[in-house]
């Protein structure tokens, strides 16, 4: 079976640079800039001089109007895709890459409609059984004014609550919307990315090649210590890692069906071996204290330490989204607290006791001063 999951992880899995991906990627990065800041203290995690420059230079580009239209449609929260969603959708349904310039094309063909479609079904994702109340959700998405109705009637998560009155602003108006968006993408595509492609790409790949030899030279274990992922998952979904600058750190997992059968697509970020690899006693001594400085990273390690979980098993035990799990879960997994097991069709989350007693004694020593 080893050998067999060895050859389905290199058939299965590829890396290649998607304009397009990037491109989407950074809209959000400068719209959620002050949350990715958050996320860069709580790893300890220095910028990248590259994307410093990039975010400092397009703060320069945008006009006050395109900075509006940015914070409408992705300042929501960035781990949790809302508005964004019906973006994301229709780039990685392709299963080959595209530049940012085909997308754009591309998607001024797509109905007004789906994409807003999709875009509820970003801002209810954790939430849609309670949305649908029992109702098809294929069926449902092809009816604007159904859309509507339900989610003037559901309130969102409290994650993305404030995305509740934009969504129905798209709803009450669609063509407007697309209007809108497609501006946006062109614009910003024109004013800041445009200078930038060339660059991002050729770092972004640098970055693809180092994974892509690490992957191949050891699959699994590249799956488990620097994906963060159970490799089974990828013995029958083909997933193409996209190598990102702009997102430095993450492991943002999009799979959808098609017609011809799954298409998945990893964002990962360029900076994920420094977090995820190897790192000094002090500062893991450091960051396992401030793990438990948040009161649901502690309440997630002591859920698993009953038994493990799956994703949304913990979201609804403490009352977060899937997304805050993905979050909270990265950081533990910087630690090696946790790990992933696919059973039963589901991912469930493992606490790693015998980490858990390592970071102990590593913190004794440090703060100890003990040989």
């Amino acid at each position: 079976m080893k050998e067999n999951l060895h050859e389905l992880l290199l058939k299965n899995i590829r890396f290649a640079y998607n304009e397009a991906l990037e491109f989407i990627v950074a809209m959000g990065m400068l719209a959620c800039e002050e949350q990715l800041q958050a996320m860069a203290e709580d790893y300890k995690l220095e910028m990248d001089p590259l994307a410093v420059q990039f975010h400092e230079d397009a703060g320069t580009r945008v006009s006050p109007h395109t900075y509006r239209e940015l914070q409408f449609f992705f300042n929501y929260n960035f781990f949790h895709k809302a508005l964004d969603f019906g973006f994301y959708e229709s780039i990685c349904t392709h299963p080959e890459p595209q530049s940012a310039e085909a997308w754009i094309t591309q998607l001024e063909l797509i109905p007004a409609g789906k994409i807003i479609a999709e875009m509820v079904y970003g801002v209810y994702q954790d939430k849609l059984d309670e949305f649908l109340n029992g109702e098809d959700w294929e069926i449902v998405k092809q009816d604007l004014s159904q859309l509507t109705r339900l989610v003037r009637n559901t309130v969102p998560h409290k994650e993305v609550i404030h995305a509740q009155a934009p969504l129905l602003e798209c709803l009450d108006y669609p063509e407007e919307c697309k209007l809108r968006y497609m501006q946006l993408l062109r614009q910003f595509y024109n004013d800041v990315f445009i200078h930038w492609k060339d660059k991002l790409k050729e770092r972004s790949e640098e970055g693809s090649a180092h994974y892509e030899a690490m992957f191949l030279a050891e699959p699994e274990r590249f799956i488990r210590d620097i994906h963060k992922n159970d490799p089974m998952l990828f013995t029958y979904i083909p997933t193409t890692f996209h190598v990102s600058l702009i997102s430095q750190v993450g492991n943002h997992y999009l799979n959808f069906v098609k017609e011809t059968g799954y298409v998945g697509w990893v964002i990962f970020g360029i900076h994920n071996e420094r977090v995820f690899g190897p790192a000094a006693d002090r500062e893991r001594t450091e960051l396992f204290l401030k793990a438990f400085s948040d009161k649901r990273r502690l309440d997630i390690l002591l859920l698993l330490k009953k038994r493990p979980h799956y994703g949304q098993e913990i979201a609804s035990a403490l009352g977060i989204t899937p997304a805050a799990v993905n979050y909270h879960t990265n950081f533990l997994f910087f630690l090696d607290l946790v790990s992933i097991k696919r059973e039963d069709h589901r991912l469930y989350y493992h606490l790693n006791r015998d980490r858990l007693q390592e970071l102990v004694a590593l913190m004794t020593k440090v703060m100890l001063d003990e040989n």
